[in-house]
C-alpha cells in the first residue's frame, strides 16, 4: 500500500531509503539460502514492481525472501510511473503481478502469498492463523499496527533535516533505468516533498512531538506487548506476517542513523532484528541484488 501520489509526492508516500548492511546490528551476512525452483510452484513468474526505498514494497521483498519465491524487480519512476502503464486503474505501488494476475496492496499481496506458496500454506497451520482464534486476531492486529501506525513513526525520523532527506535518495542515482535527469529530477522533488509531509503533515496527524522518542516507544510495544517473553517472534516459535512487515519496514532503513539508534535504545528489538535477519534469509530476486 502506498498513498495516492502527485508528482513528487508519490515519492514522499514511500520514501524510506534502504541498500546495505549497517554497521554493529546487521554485522552478519544473510545465510545463503536456495531459491525455491519455479517449476515447484503454481505459477511461473513474478514480478515485484516497486519503489526500492517503498516501507509497504519491503514488507512485501520480506515475505517473498522468507519464502525464497524467485522474483523480478521493476523499479518504477515516481514522477512517471511509465512502468506501470499496464495497471490503467491503480496507480500504487507495490503491485505484484504473478503470471497474468495482479495483486495491490502490499497487506494482500502477502496474504495472496501465503495462500498460494506451498512454505507459506504450512507455516500458516504452524503458526495456527489458517483458523479463526487468538493466533490468527493477534497477526491481523499488528499488521494493522504496521500500516496504521509503525510507517508513520519511522518516517520522520528518517527526514528530521535536509541532509538526512536527501541522503535518502541517494538510492535513485544506482537503481532503476532512469536517465541523469530523471534522477535528479527524482532525488530532489522526493527529498523537499518528504521533509516538508514529514514534518508539516505526519507529525500533526500522528501526534508526534520527539520522533526518536516515539519510534522508542513503539519499539518497546512491539517487542513485549506482540513478541513478549515466551518465544522468539510474534508468531511463536515462527514468524508470521506481523514479524515479516515489521522487519521489512526496518530492514528498508538498515543504513541509517534511525536504525542504529533504535538497535541502541532497545536491545530486545536488537535480539529479535538478528533473529528475523536469519530466518528470512539472503534476497530471492533475481537480479542477485541484496534487499
Amino acid at each position: 500500500r502506498a498513498p495516492a501520489f502527485g508528482a513528487s509526492l508519490a515519492v514522499a508516500s514511500c520514501a524510506i531509503a534502504t541498500t546495505a548492511v549497517a554497521a554493529g546490528v546487521a554485522a552478519e551476512p544473510a545465510r545463503a539460502k536456495e531459491a525455491v525452483p519455479i517449476a515447484s510452484l503454481p505459477f511461473q513468474k513474478v514480478t515485484l514492481y516497486q519503489y526500492d526505498v517503498c516501507p509497504f514494497c519491503n514488507k512485501v521483498k520480506a515475505m517473498l525472501d522468507f519464502h525464497g519465491v524467485p522474483y523480478d524487480v521493476v523499479e518504477v519512476n515516481p514522477l512517471t510511473k511509465s512502468e506501470m502503464k499496464f495497471s490503467k486503474e491503480y496507480r500504487k505501488v507495490p503491485v505484484l503481478v504473478v503470471d497474468d494476475t495482479q495483486i495491490n496492496n502490499s497487506g494482500d499481496i502477502m496474504r495472496w502469498l501465503e495462500d498460494n506458496v506451498p512454505s507459506a500454506i504450512s507455516l500458516r497451520k504452524r503458526n495456527g492463523t489458517s483458523r479463526d482464534g487468538a493466533a490468527k486476531e493477534k497477526e491481523a492486529k499488528w499488521m494493522r499496527w504496521v500500516d496504521d501506525r509503525f510507517v508513520h513513526v519511522v518516517t520522520p525520523n528518517i527526514y528530521r533535516t535536509w541532509q538526512e532527506a536527501f541522503n535518502s535518495f541517494d538510492y535513485i542515482t544506482e537503481r532503476g533505468n532512469f536517465n541523469f535527469f530523471e534522477r535528479q529530477a527524482v532525488r530532489v522533488s522526493g527529498a523537499v516533498s518528504m521533509y516538508l509531509i514529514a514534518h508539516n503533515v505526519l507529525k500533526k496527524r500522528h501526534g508526534i512531538e520527539d520522533e526518536r522518542l516515539e519510534l522508542y516507544k513503539d519499539l518497546e510495544t512491539w517487542t513485549t506487548e506482540a513478541v513478549g517473553d515466551k518465544a522468539p517472534f510474534c508468531g511463536g516459535n515462527n514468524p508470521n506476517l506481523a514479524d515479516l512487515a515489521v522487519f521489512g519496514v526496518m530492514r528498508a532503513v538498515k543504513t541509517f542513523e534511525t536504525f542504529d539508534d533504535a538497535m541502541r535504545a532497545s536491545p530486545r528489538t536488537q535480539a529479535w532484528y538478528k533473529r528475523m535477519e536469519k530466518e528470512v534469509g539472503a534476497a530471492s530476486r533475481s537480479d542477485g541484488i541484496e534487499n
